[in-house]
């Protein structure tokens, strides 16, 4: 068994067989909108300064996981595996013209991280990939290219056969995008609404967003009126082998709740938890619920400073 993965017991239920009929995660994604009001958010933005949207929204991502851990579970070899740590992968273009290149960014959390930890983590490695310069996965895949197309597809296939098997190389996943918890692809930085992306056959990706554009949308206020915010939309694709659909609703709640009440990013049912020494395993699965994540509200701003 791999360093921080565990295997998911089976159920007793249809649930068990869906790896068996539902082979490919192309057989067996599923599509999710939400509808994000984010004013207060671009107004604690505009406030602290030192905290961007994209950040924010990462580590909405991470503490959500986190209070819903069956978002961090993979199907391989027909089998469900369950993560440790949160991989989170996403693009860094080095430059905004035709010419600029793009690199991926593979976030590794830890159960051990605090907020101002991971928001340290994501502006390092962010700073640290748009310096220019080859990284580790780059070369490598530069290097395969260059094999022949008869070698190339027979290594592919190998790693194809022992990622069925969980022995794919350790050294080669650190660096893979592709064996991660989620990824994200932020296109609205590039002015382009979100579309549904496919999930990939290759790697772990159980989750996929694509984040688009802020701008004036019309919804509806609490008493039923008719209002504009600024508002994004993020599109999930999902594969519904690793939890059932009231699970994925119950976690894009909470979700959705961390960007509209930005005030509740830094408590959540995870460091409740940990904070009060108490186990995971109290709430197996997470389902203690989301009113447990909206109930705090006095939030530690100072944390926002990642220096």
């Amino acid at each position: 068994m791999k360093e921080g993965v565990t295997r998911v017991p089976m159920s007793n239920d249809l649930t068990a067989i869906f790896p068996y009929i539902m082979k490919r995660r192309c057989d067996s994604q599923v599509y999710y909108q939400v509808d994000l009001n984010v004013e207060p958010l671009l107004a604690l933005i505009d406030e602290k300064q030192n905290l961007t949207f994209f950040q924010a929204l990462l580590l909405a991502l991470i503490k959500t996981m986190r209070d819903r851990p069956w978002l961090n579970r993979f199907v391989m070899g027909r089998r469900i595996y369950e993560r440790r740590d949160i991989d989170v992968c996403f693009i860094a273009r080095r430059s905004m013209d035709d010419e600029g290149t793009e690199t991926n960014v593979k976030l590794r959390v830890t159960p051990e991280e605090n907020d101002a930890a991971i928001l340290g983590k994501i502006d390092r490695q962010i700073g640290e990939a748009r310096e220019g310069g080859e990284k580790e996965d780059d070369a490598t895949i530069s290097s395969l290219v260059k094999l022949p197309r008869f070698l190339l597809r027979a290594v592919v296939n190998l790693l194809y056969w022992m990622d069925f098997h969980m022995i794919f190389p350790k050294d080669l996943e650190k660096i893979d995008p592709l064996h991660c918890s989620a990824y994200v692809a932020n296109l609205g930085s590039v002015g382009i609404d979100a579309p549904f992306h496919h999930l990939y056959e290759w790697g772990t990706c159980s989750i996929f967003l694509s984040i688009g554009t802020i701008g004036p949308k019309v919804t509806v206020d609490q008493s039923g009126s008719p209002v504009v915010r600024q508002m994004v939309e993020v599109k999930v694709s999902l594969d519904e082998r690793i939890a059932d659909g009231y699970y994925f609703a119950r976690a894009f709640d909470i979700f959705k709740n961390y960007i509209e009440n930005p005030e509740t990013l830094y408590v959540s049912e995870f460091e409740q938890r940990r904070q009060s020494g108490e186990s995971e395993q109290s709430d197996p699965g997470g389902q203690s619920g989301p009113s447990d994540a909206f109930g705090v509200t006095q939030p530690n701003f100072e944390q926002f400073n990642t220096e």
